[in-house]
């Protein structure tokens, strides 16, 4: 990087949470845009603080609600070894109710809680929906994408971003702050990454994402403010390559179990991996197989790494076609209404209205894909066997055969389908995606 390029994109010292705002008082969505949730990864707040600059000096008649900069861990930006990540423990896993409430003293659950009043008070102040973009870059040479919670909201903003998008990444890693966002606060969120840290291009590449997040939620559309050269969705597109709108579904994480951990050399975002056969990391001197087949999804190549941290995703492509179905089937109440009555091993839990409880000895039967197609993000999940496709084909049968005799035997007593057990720890729960099912309620009110 030479000397102009770098004074370009210095950070400094971040000393206000909330980075600026840019609202010229009419009604309409608010999109706010998180940077810095980890300590190493500045570019969001420098992109941000170029979009709001610009806007200032032009101030597009065409703008619609509000756009508000949020800085997520002042602690880690602001440290002098500009390559910490976060100080005690991953903010980007602590935004759950439960450690936000709790009396727990880490200096990172401070910051959680400080950017929790932020975003609330962004929600406050909005005069129409609220999007939330968190903006991140990675360690790994990789093209940007998308990640966020699968609801039917969610895929209309995605739509505008011509990257690769990951769906379920919550379901793997519990207090993610999108999905806080989403599910505490009712916002579409989602999380986009840049590209590499240090890349100086992962700063334009997240201009264009915050000047098509705008243009996405409705706020300001692309050609009617201040004058870019590039249309940002073809910077988007570029970048991305040929991975550009492709869809992947996350089926399994890998946490770093020891102090000793590294990717395997020439092993990058994206490869190609299989089942077994294909040495991903090494770790503890011991060569770390996938257990799954797949693509690659951000390899952790951080100069620091700690146990439990990310080691490494494994994703499969989702067609387009089942994109359609699932929003087809999603919309229709009679699905959801249909689950526990006839998909054997599956009932409704207990106190908690939209979601499933799924008896595990027949969770491979389903796998996870049948319930992401309709709707539903697994709250609670165990391993499952890896049986074959034959034996998986005979489990179903024999517990289709089951169900059947479990109502005919129910009906013989009086109509009721026979005792269901209570829930049990090692049972899965799968819930509704909460946007899904704030769009329900709208379309019925």
């Amino acid at each position: 990087m030479d000397e102009a390029v770098a004074d370009e994109h210095r950070l400094g010292v971040v000393e206000d949470r909330v980075l600026g705002a840019y609202d010229p008082g009419h009604d309409g969505p608010t999109l706010v845009i998180i940077g810095g949730v980890h300590g190493n990864e500045p570019a969001g707040i420098i992109a941000f603080r170029t979009v709001l600059a610009r806007l200032l000096a032009h101030r597009p008649e065409a703008f619609r609600g509000r756009l508000v900069g949020i800085a997520g861990n002042l602690g880690a930006l602001n440290d002098p070894d500009r390559r910490t990540r976060y100080l005690d423990a991953d903010l980007n896993r602590l935004m759950t109710p439960e450690l936000l409430e709790s009396d727990a003293d880490l200096a990172d659950l401070h910051e959680a809680r400080a950017l929790d009043a932020a975003l609330r008070d962004a929600r406050d102040r909005a005069r129409g929906p609220m999007v939330v973009i968190d903006l991140h870059t990675v360690s790994s040479p990789s093209p940007p994408f998308v990640a966020m919670s699968d609801s039917l909201p969610s895929r209309a903003v995605a739509r505008h971003f011509p990257l690769p998008v990951f769906l379920a990444f919550e379901e793997h890693l519990a207090g993610l702050v999108a999905d806080h966002a989403t599910t505490e606060l009712g916002a579409v969120s989602m999380i986009i990454e840049g590209g590499q840290h240090d890349d100086p291009t992962s700063v334009e590449v997240l201009e264009a994402v915050i000047w098509t997040a705008l243009h996405g939620a409705g706020s300001l559309p692309i050609g009617e403010g201040p004058d870019l050269r590039t249309d940002p969705r073809e910077v988007l597109a570029r970048a991305a390559g040929d991975r550009a709108r492709r869809v992947y579904d996350i089926r399994h994480r890998y946490a770093i179990r020891t102090d000793d951990f590294a990717i395997e050399p020439g092993r990058g975002a994206f490869d190609r991996v299989k089942r077994g056969k294909t040495v991903v990391a090494r770790e503890g001197g011991e060569p770390v197989i996938a257990l799954m087949s797949g693509r690659l999804f951000m390899p952790n190549r951080q100069p620091v790494r700690r146990v439990g941290d990310d080691g490494y995703f494994i994703a499969v492509e989702v067609g387009r076609a089942w994109l359609r179905v699932s929003a087809w089937l999603r919309k229709r109440a009679w699905v959801h209404r249909a689950l526990p009555r006839v998909l054997p091993g599956v009932r409704e839990r207990a106190g908690h209205p939209g979601e499933l409880v799924i008896a595990p000895e027949i969770a491979a039967v389903y796998r996870r894909q049948l319930f992401h197609l309709l709707g539903y993000r697994l709250v609670r999940s165990s391993p499952v066997p890896g049986w074959s496709r034959p034996r998986r084909i005979w489990r179903g049968a024999a517990a289709v055969l089951g169900s059947i005799a479990s109502i005919v035997r129910g009906v013989g007593r009086g109509g009721e389908r026979g005792a269901l057990p209570e829930e049990r720890p090692e049972d899965w729960v799968a819930a509704r995606r909460t946007l899904d099912v704030l769009a329900d309620r709208d379309r019925a009110g």
